[in-house]
């Protein structure tokens, strides 16, 4: 009876293991909100931009309409800040202070708005080290022009990715320990060092078949080596660098009208915020845990 009990008991482990191991990446969605899509009416084609706060109040505008909305847990809408002109956000981020940022698409200048005091100021954007400093101490006190980039030619790129510079980063900070991950092809770095660049080691270059430098991480698990990132096809992917482990969340639901979406994640980087539903009714803004 021991035996039969003992055998058992590791049959129902073995089983509890494989689900474990078959659900892996696999994340939760928690719709939040809709935004009614006739506040952002008028538009050729949509280009979303999403950003998240401390305290998960949502920023979020469209290429249709000149302002930047920022809605509560609720849905509620707290605020919205007019722009100085009707162009494209190019990105869309709160600080480590909860300021937003806003840089147009031209790339000419940042926008920092302050909730607190609903004060818009204009910062200068001239290379694109600026917009990182601006974000938090970290990259601040990172010499940011010592990681290799990688080079654009324009020459040869769609007019959406369009750069005015030379040069530019896909850059990605870990608040827990404090450390930079850089997207390159087919690659994450591990930049070694808090302060500049050095030389990478064999484990801080992780690998992968799926990333390209238009790849925007999300989450990063530093003893898994595993992320998440989203695809052009706006799906949430969960990749484990090691054991080659990957699954496709569908972030969008069946029958969402086409546009450009965004993904976002804020300062304690354990929630994905986004778009799960977009229809001539509304957009679904969800949140997704792993």
């Amino acid at each position: 009876m021991k035996t039969y009990r003992a055998a058992l008991l590791m049959l129902s482990f073995c089983l509890f293991a494989f689900r474990m191991q078959a659900q892996e990446g696999k994340l939760a969605r928690t719709q939040l909100f809709i935004i009614p899509t006739e506040k952002f009416s008028g538009a050729a084609g949509y280009t979303f931009r999403i950003a998240a706060d401390s305290e998960e109040r949502i920023a979020f505008c469209a290429c249709s309409r000149p302002y930047v909305y920022l809605f509560d847990k609720g849905g509620n809408q707290i605020d919205s800040v007019r722009l100085p002109d009707d162009k494209c956000v190019r990105a869309l981020e709160f600080d480590e202070n909860d300021r937003l940022l806003i840089m147009d698409n031209d790339e000419t200048r940042i926008f920092r708005y302050d909730l607190k005091r609903r004060q818009l100021e204009t910062l200068p954007y001239q290379k694109p080290e600026d917009w990182f400093k601006t974000l938090n101490h970290y990259y601040r006190a990172f010499e940011l022009s010592s990681i290799p980039t990688y080079y654009s030619n324009n020459d040869y790129l769609q007019d959406f990715y369009f750069t005015r510079f030379t040069h530019s980063y896909n850059l990605y900070l870990n608040y827990d320990n404090g450390h930079i991950y850089q997207i390159h092809y087919n690659l994450i770095r591990k930049i070694p060092g808090k302060t500049s660049f050095s030389n990478s080691q064999k484990d801080d270059i992780w690998l992968s078949d799926n990333i390209t430098p238009k790849s925007k991480l999300l989450l990063v698990d530093d003893d898994r080596k595993s992320v998440v990132y989203y695809d052009r096809f706006y799906n949430l992917i969960y990749e484990n660098t090691i054991s080659g482990q990957v699954y496709v969340n569908a972030a969008l639901g069946a029958g969402s009208e086409p546009a450009r979406f965004d993904y976002c994640t804020n300062i304690n980087q354990q929630k994905i915020f986004g778009i799960s539903a977009f229809n001539k009714r509304g957009i679904t803004i969800s949140s997704w845990t792993r």
